[in-house]
């Protein structure tokens, strides 16, 4: 792990190792694009965690053209001192600043209308405006106020953003652009955009000054940007006084590797990388959801020079620290779930960006946590996330915790999850609770049941139930007979399933997820859902419900939507086309076995459990209103601080 740790240059710029922090939108800006306390105390805990370079999220050059809600500015000198404090914090804990910044039309928020690198891109609808030689000098010329602003504000470097989609990468990749001019073309018209904006910044804040350009490696999709694009690129960049290149990848809207899900491919670019780095002589980032390990061969092969390291950073701040001291066990992984973050960016009811299991995202300068004025023994029920993150907040404040779980391990519903082909990646929660109330020392009994005799001889001052829920098993004519299971039952490994047709009756993520992970070569399966769309539960546009429903159509799974089902018999079931009360066309899907996924619901009534008469109980996760990780974990969390 040294390599990581060692001092590098980017042109003029000393980091004192080759840890870069990515740039990802957080939506903490204000409505203006000014910088607010939230968005500070963010960046200054990242940086205290020992990265080299931090590289704030795009910054919008054009004040109608934010691209996501709450986006940064920089299109405007009276934003320049926000800018400073965020410079300012970062320098003070440690770390370099880089600003990146940016433009979309693509992604215009206020109606602002659509602009193009070609009029014929595949988005382009009518009233799609080609941008004319003019406007792009003078879009050129926004880019360098910008850039003049950046460095007003005393960011030590600066990036363009130049891939996913926005419109400098429109200009570059000829999936977008069509354009006959001297801006489309061959590569040198496509790269023309790109060469002109870096033209124009050296040209006004000199030769010395770090610029870096963030390009795509690949948009991975047919007739868009290429490894050879990248190289040439690259090579021209550097010709034109670039001092270091960022390599992403992907084309959002068409596939998701610029924010990876979890089954995308570790280091998936770094063999683009290494393509780059053969042909310039400026240092290449590369990142794309490494591992520790897999960031030290990266440098150690000559992959690359430096190490991008983005949704890492929001999961866990001190992940440079724990690699560097060999505390690599405890560090809180990232699970590329994308519900948290980039799913924030997608959904307009969500104010602001999350991580699913490090609640103090966004709240750093809150300083959530705090050593309780009155320490207390807390008995928490359940051994799930929602239970471990109650354990964990409550023992860092002090108080003596007791965690009961009948179960021989921890992780709850969490361990279903990891089964399924592209959530391994949850192990990790459930190895960052186990090792976290290990180090903690919290009191920890698995195999544990929590009777009412047990509960009322532990004597505590607070009692927080946390056991989760238990499968809906509707009444559904048929449903008790013996091939017909529920979804745990089969990712737990509890039931075998023998050759043959499998309906599953849900088709929710439960139902989705196990059909997945049932349909592997030797079961036909068949999914039954009521409403009119499957998958209604998992978030559209963060690639996750995509990547789902794609390797559901490879794996030939037949999904039936809008249909209920009236009958389970014993090689099949009826279902119908009249999903209120059955009725109208019925149909006959085989089926060896029938597995339920049709929801939770929560064991506990609204009734005081029998305490002592003293203690306070409280109930959260699954088992006071059945939901996702995210919810119970953060919900844990908020009843942990207040207790």
């Amino acid at each position: 792990m040294s390599r990581l740790f060692e001092p590098v240059t980017l042109g003029s710029l000393r980091l004192k190792n080759r840890l870069v922090m990515t740039a990802m939108s957080t939506c903490f800006a204000g409505p203006g694009g000014e910088v607010t306390d939230r968005l500070v105390e963010y960046y200054a805990t990242r940086a205290g965690g020992g990265v080299g370079l931090i590289t704030v999220e795009e910054a919008y050059i054009h004040p109608q053209l934010p691209h996501v809600k709450n986006a940064l500015g920089v299109f405007g000198s009276h934003l320049i001192p926000g800018l400073q404090r965020v410079t300012r914090r970062i320098h003070e804990n440690g770390s370099r600043a880089s600003l990146q910044i940016g433009l979309y039309f693509r992604q215009a928020l206020n109606g602002f209308p659509r602009y193009a690198a070609s009029s014929k891109a595949p988005d382009c609808s009518a009233g799609c405006k080609e941008l004319t030689p003019e406007e792009i000098q003078y879009l050129t010329g926004l880019y360098a106020d910008a850039a003049e602003r950046a460095r007003e504000a005393r960011f030590d470097a600066i990036e363009i953003h130049a891939c996913h989609g926005c419109l400098v990468a429109e200009f570059l990749s000829p999936y977008w652009n069509h354009r006959d001019d001297e801006y489309g073309g061959s590569q040198s018209g496509r790269f023309r955009f790109a060469l002109e904006i870096l033209k124009m910044i050296r040209n006004r804040l000199g030769d010395e000054y770090p610029l870096l350009f963030r390009i795509s490696g690949s948009e991975f999709t047919p007739d868009g940007f290429t490894p050879e694009d990248a190289v040439a690129l690259s090579k021209e960049l550097e010709n034109g006084g670039l001092s270091a290149v960022s390599v992403s990848g992907g084309l959002g809207h068409v596939n998701h590797i610029a924010i990876p899900p979890g089954d995308v491919p570790r280091g998936l670019l770094l063999p683009i990388g290494k393509q780059i780095r053969s042909e310039v002589n400026v240092p290449v980032i590369i990142g794309n959801s490494m591992t520790p390990k897999m960031a030290a061969e990266a440098v150690s092969s000559g992959m690359a020079d430096l190490i991008g390291i983005g949704r890492p950073l929001i999961a866990d701040p001190q992940w440079p620290h724990k690699v560097k001291a060999g505390r690599a066990n405890e560090i809180r992984h990232c699970l590329r779930c994308n519900q948290g973050c980039f799913g924030a960016l997608q959904d307009e009811s969500r104010p602001y960006i999350r991580c699913m299991y490090n609640p103090e995202v966004g709240r750093e300068f809150e300083c959530p946590i705090q050593e309780a004025e009155s320490k207390k023994k807390i008995i928490v029920i359940g051994g799930g996330p929602a239970g471990c993150e109650v354990a964990r907040v409550s023992k860092i404040r002090g108080h003596r915790v007791v965690l009961l779980e009948k179960s021989a391990f921890l992780g709850g519903q969490i361990n279903l999850a990891a089964a399924t082909p592209a959530k391994s990646d949850f192990r990790k929660m459930v190895e960052f609770y186990a090792g976290e109330l290990k180090r903690l020392q919290v009191d920890v009994r698995l195999g544990t049941e929590a009777t009412d005799e047990l509960l009322k001889s532990l004597t505590a001052d607070v009692y927080v139930f946390a056991i989760g829920s238990r499968p809906v098993k509707p009444p559904i004519p048929g449903v008790d007979l013996p091939h017909v299971i529920l979804a745990w039952e089969v990712l737990a490994g509890k039931i075998q399933l023998p050759e043959g047709p499998v309906a599953v009756i849900g088709g929710g993520a439960s139902g989705l997820e196990t059909a997945d992970f049932i349909a592997d070569g030797h079961h036909s399966v068949t999914v039954i859902e009521m409403l009119n769309t499957a998958g209604r539960d998992i978030q559209p546009g963060i690639g996750v419900r995509e990547g789902l429903m794609q390797r559901l159509e490879e794996k030939q799974v037949k999904i039936f939507t809008g249909y209920r089902a009236v009958k389970i018999e014993e090689d099949g079931v009826i279902i119908s086309d009249r999903p209120l009360i059955g009725g109208g066309n019925e149909t006959r899907v085989p089926a060896g076995r029938v597995v339920l996924a049709l929801g939770m619901q929560s064991p506990l009534s609204e009734q005081r459990p029998d305490l002592p008469d003293q203690a306070m109980w409280y109930r959260v996760g699954d088992c006071r209103n059945p939901g996702n990780a995210i919810q119970a974990i953060h919900q844990a969390f908020d009843l942990a601080i207040r207790i």
